[in-house]
C-alpha cells in the first residue's frame, strides 16, 4: 500500500519539496526571509533557517507567540496546566517528537480510555461496541484500501465518510456513533469529510490516531524552546500583515505600520485569511479562490477545573451526545487532588456554547455530567474556554477537507508564489496536528536553503 505521505512525495503534491531557487547573488551575502506568523510552522521554519545561517524577521498579528497552541493555568490552581489549543502529539510524528528531545522536554502519555453516555446511559470501556456487521463492514474497507492506487483513493475522496460507510452497510445507529466518535478528530460532523482524508486517519495513524501524547509542562513549551533559539529580537508582536509586494528581486511586507524587506517570505497564515493580505502581484486567481474555499473546524475548548477528580482513571474521557460532546482528563499524570476535565465541542455545539455567558456555558458543561456524577455541578471550582471559529486570526481551530478537495484545493494552495513560500498544518499530510505545522515550516525552509 502506498501511504498518504508516500503518496503525495512521489507525485510531487506537497510542492514545498521542491528546490526554490533564489539566485545566484544571494549566496555572495547572507540571505534573508521574513516569516508571517510566529505558530509552530513560522518558528520550526525559522529555526531551520537561522542554523542555515540565513537572517529571519518573524512578524506575528497577536501579542503573543505559538498560535494555536494555547497552554493555560487558572488562577484557582496555577499548579495544573491544561492546552485551550492543539492537544496531541502522536506516536508516529517524527519532527516534533526529535525537537522534543532535543530541547529536553518529555513526553506525557495522554492516551485514554473511551466512555460512552448515550441518553443518560453511561456505558464504562469495554461496554460499548458497534454492530457485528459495522465491524465487519470496517475491516473489510480497511483491507482494501491497502491495496488502493491513485485513482481509487482520488474517488474516495468524493465522497464524505458517513455516505461511505453508508454504503459498506453501517447501520443507522453505527453511523450515528460513529459520528459521535470521528467528528471529534474532524470538528465537523463526517457528512462534511472527505472519505480519503478520514480513511487515512484510521488506516494509516497509530492505534489511538495520533491522540498519544502531550508535553510535560504544556505544549507551549515547545514554542517557548523555538523563540529561545530563534531570540526574541527576530520576533515582531502585534503586527498582522496587510500587504506583501515582490520587486527587484526583493519581498517587502507591510505589517503593523511598519515595513519588512528580504530575500524570500514564508507565510504561514492559515487559508481562512490569506485574503485579507494584499498579495503584488496578485495570487494567481486559483489560489486565492482555492483559500476561499477551504473550511476551518468550529471547535470550543472549555475547560473546567474541580474539587475533585470523580472521573476515577486517571485516563478518563467521555464521549457523549449532548452538547459538551467530548471530554477527557486534561490532568492525566499531573500531581493533586484536583483536577481539569476539557470538553472538546465541535460543529454546532462549538457555536452553542461560544454563544453562552460564562455562568450558563459552566452550568451546562458540569449539568451534562450529571448521569456521570449527580456532584459534578458542586465541584466545578473554575472555567477557562476558548471558541477557535471566533478568532479572527484563525477562523477555526484547524482546517477541514470535504469531498472533492484534498487531491486540488490543497496542492494549489502549497504552490510558492514567486518568492513566497506557503506552510500551515493545512497544508501538512499530518493536516490539523503540531506535526504538520513543524513539517510545513521545516519543508518551506529546506526550500530556500537548498
Amino acid at each position: 500500500m502506498v501511504s498518504r505521505r508516500e503518496f503525495l512525495k512521489s507525485a510531487g503534491g506537497f510542492t514545498l519539496a521542491a528546490p526554490f531557487l533564489i539566485g545566484r547573488n544571494l549566496r555572495l551575502s547572507r540571505p534573508s526571509c521574513v516569516i508571517i506568523g510566529a505558530g509552530l510552522s513560522g518558528l520550526a521554519a525559522a529555526y531551520a533557517l537561522k542554523k542555515e545561517q540565513w537572517d529571519v524577521t518573524i512578524i506575528e498579528a497577536r501579542d503573543r507567540t505559538g498560535g494555536r497552541v494555547y497552554t493555560h493555568t487558572m488562577k484557582e490552581n496555577a499548579s495544573l496546566t491544561c492546552e485551550l489549543g492543539a492537544e496531541w502529539v502522536g506516536a508516529s510524528h517524527e519532527r516534533i517528537r526529535k525537537l522534543c528531545e532535543e530541547f529536553g522536554l518529555p513526553l506525557l502519555d495522554h492516551r485514554f480510555a473511551i466512555t460512552l453516555m448515550r441518553n443518560g446511559v453511561v456505558q464504562p470501556p469495554g461496554r460499548w461496541k458497534y454492530s457485528p456487521q459495522a465491524e465487519a463492514a470496517f475491516e473489510k474497507l480497511k483491507a482494501e484500501y491497502k491495496k488502493y492506487g491513485v485513482a481509487d483513493k482520488k474517488k474516495m475522496d468524493q465522497y464524505d465518510w458517513w455516505t461511505l460507510l453508508e454504503e459498506r452497510g453501517f447501520t443507522q445507529d453505527d453511523l450515528r456513533l460513529r459520528d459521535l466518535f470521528d467528528s471529534t478528530d474532524f470538528g465537523e460532523s463526517i457528512r462534511q469529510v472527505s472519505a480519503y482524508v478520514a480513511a487515512t486517519e484510521y488506516f494509516e495513524s497509530s492505534p489511538e490516531n495520533e491522540m498519544d501524547f502531550k508535553i510535560e509542562g504544556g505544549n507551549s513549551r515547545l514554542v517557548d524552546a523555538l523563540v529561545a533559539r530563534i531570540g526574541v529580537e527576530s520576533i515582531h508582536l502585534g503586527k498582522p500583515a496587510q500587504e506583501v509586494r515582490q520587486k527587484g528581486g526583493r519581498v517587502f511586507v507591510k505589517a503593523g505600520g511598519e515595513e519588512f524587506t528580504a530575500d524570500a517570505c514564508i507565510c504561514t497564515v492559515p487559508s481562512r485569511v490569506l485574503g485579507g493580505i494584499r498579495f503584488d502581484p496578485p495570487l494567481p486567481a486559483r489560489q486565492a479562490q482555492a483559500a476561499e474555499e477551504l473550511q476551518y473546524a468550529r471547535i470550543t475548548k472549555n475547560s473546567v477545573l474541580y474539587g475533585e477528580r470523580f472521573w476515577g482513571a486517571e485516563n478518563f474521557s467521555l464521549v457523549s451526545d449532548v452538547t459538551s460532546h467530548y471530554y477527557f482528563h486534561s490532568t492525566k499524570n499531573q500531581p493533586g487532588k484536583e483536577g481539569i476535565l476539557t470538553s472538546y465541542a465541535i460543529g454546532e455545539k462549538a457555536d452553542v456554547l461560544a454563544a453562552q455567558d460564562e455562568e450558563r456555558r459552566l452550568r451546562i458543561l458540569t449539568g451534562d455530567l450529571i448521569p456521570l456524577n449527580e456532584r459534578a455541578p458542586g465541584l466545578a471550582k473554575g472555567l477557562a474556554s476558548y471558541a477557535w471559529q471566533r478568532d479572527p486570526l484563525v477562523g477555526g481551530a484547524y482546517a477541514i477537507y470535504r469531498p472533492g478537495q484534498w487531491f486540488g484545493v490543497r496542492d494549489v494552495l502549497a504552490r510558492p508564489h514567486g518568492k513566497v513560500l506557503f506552510a500551515g498544518e493545512h497544508l501538512a499530510d499530518w493536516q490539523g496536528f503540531m506535526e504538520g505545522a513543524i513539517e510545513t515550516g521545516e519543508a518551506a525552509a529546506k526550500a530556500l536553503a537548498r
